[in-house]
């Protein structure tokens, strides 16, 4: 055990001794409200697993409690924690059952229900015990008012929060700052990582496969201001190739990616044509068209772009949303080669995000001068600009998702067919020998 793990430890012992119905402690040394913030990997659910298992087993009397976080993939974790303890200490845990969303102590009674953002019923309640797991990721704050509501109906209520440092200083920050300043809550932070087993090697490619401050937020344990840049416009820029230019039709032997995202009034219509080669993806040609409020972009458009660049590069596969077009997409898939990619999905969206970053970081792809460029009022609008005008989110489940502003002025179709296309060639399309995928990470993602 680590000294800040034992800290935490002993900081909450005497709550839930008094909670178990133990005596030995006044009132006034209890301290029932815990807010422990860790880097990621430093043991928050597992330790918090392992009190949750000692109070359902130990308590003289039946108690209950509310596990809660902003989804249930992320309240599955406590769920699987505390089972994973019953199952490898089957002699201390036998009296443990587990049904879907709850684990109770058949002898005792006293049970713990795992609860989400998405579900009402956490309002009424009377818990004796409360986690909230991963507060900063909470986008709402109605679970959070229920909850803390709840645990002051009992006067002995514990209340413990988990979290990572999140973004921005929003109702988040202010719970932390008041559990930071107030004397009735145990408060504990970590800057940086500090448990023995993440590694240097760990971190540095942690590092290096995601945005500065997704690393600095999630590993070093520090507070951000706002969602991140996804690259700079020097990032962007240094993967322009002057060599290059855009190409009319494929060559003998090579094999074409072609995604398309289709908008008719408010976004770009985008168009891209990609082939990896010599260790990169080449960007072979994009098409962008622009709607205007008297003239939206037809579905024609799209059908004959299909029919030329099936014409023109032959061996070529077409990657679409399967939520736009539906009826081109019925007709045309008979006669070509059309894979579906969920574009604003939460796995694809993670996996498209880090695969187009770290391509660009590495310069291992490539685009002709002006590539994606449209004519505005603005002196420049092209890929390079695109790219650099955009955020990189985080979900709740730890996620990335590509997105931009929201001004009717920026845009993110062009670097998502991009990224759509790079995605596939190098999960489908590349083989090991030329471009080694050594993932998958933990919360999806590849190295390489």
């Amino acid at each position: 055990m680590q000294d800040w793990q034992q800290q935490d430890f002993a900081a909450l012992d005497a709550a839930w001794l008094h909670l178990a119905g133990r005596a030995g402690f006044t009132d006034s040394s209890i301290r029932r409200r815990a807010y422990i913030e860790r880097p990621r990997g430093h043991s928050k659910t597992s330790d918090t697993a392992v009190q949750v298992c000692w109070i359902l087993l130990a308590a003289r009397s039946a108690v209950s409690g509310l596990a809660a976080a902003a989804d249930r993939e992320q309240a599955q974790l406590i769920y699987d924690a505390i089972k994973r303890l019953a199952r490898l200490n089957g002699s201390l845990c036998g009296d443990l059952t587990f049904t879907q969303h709850q684990i109770r102590n058949r002898r005792t009674m006293s049970r713990i229900d795992i609860i989400s953002s998405d579900v009402a019923s956490s309002w009424g309640q009377l818990p004796d015990f409360v986690i909230c797991d991963e507060l900063c990721h909470w986008t709402k704050q109605d679970l959070w008012n229920s909850l803390v509501s709840s645990a002051a109906k009992k006067p002995d209520c514990a209340l413990t929060v988990l979290t990572n440092a999140g973004i921005g200083r929003g109702w988040q920050w202010d719970v932390r700052e008041h559990a930071r300043t107030h004397p009735a809550w145990h408060f504990s932070t970590l800057d940086g990582p500090q448990a023995p087993w993440i590694t240097d090697e760990w971190l540095d490619e942690q590092r290096a496969l995601l945005p500065p401050n997704v690393f600095e937020r999630l590993w070093m344990n520090r507070w951000q201001h706002s969602d991140g840049e996804f690259v700079s416009l020097a990032e962007a820029e240094a993967c322009r190739d002057s060599s290059l230019a855009p190409q009319q039709q494929g060559r003998p032997g090579i094999s074409y990616v072609a995604t398309i995202d289709y908008a008719e009034k408010h976004d770009l219509t985008v168009g891209c044509v990609c082939h990896y080669e010599e260790c990169r993806v080449m960007v072979d040609r994009m098409d962008v068209v622009r709607p205007t409020p008297h003239k939206p972009t037809p579905v024609t458009w799209v059908e004959s772009w299909i029919h030329r660049t099936a014409t023109a590069f032959h061996d070529v596969c077409f990657v679409v949303d399967p939520y736009q077009l539906v009826g081109l997409i019925q007709q045309l898939e008979h006669q070509y080669d059309i894979r579906r990619f969920e574009f604003a999905a939460g796995q694809g969206n993670h996996r498209l995000t880090l695969c187009l970053r770290q391509l660009i970081l590495h310069r291992q792809v490539a685009w002709y001068p002006g590539c994606g460029t449209i004519e505005t009022e603005r002196s420049r609008d092209d890929l390079e600009t695109e790219l650099a005008s955009l955020l990189v989110h985080e979900s709740a489940g730890g996620r990335l998702r590509l997105d931009h502003l929201r001004d009717g002025i920026h845009h993110d179709d062009r670097s998502f067919t991009l990224g759509a296309a790079c995605l596939h060639l190098l999960e489908g399309h590349v083989s090991p020998a030329t471009f080694e995928i050594t993932g998958p990470l933990p919360g999806g993602g590849f190295a390489w």
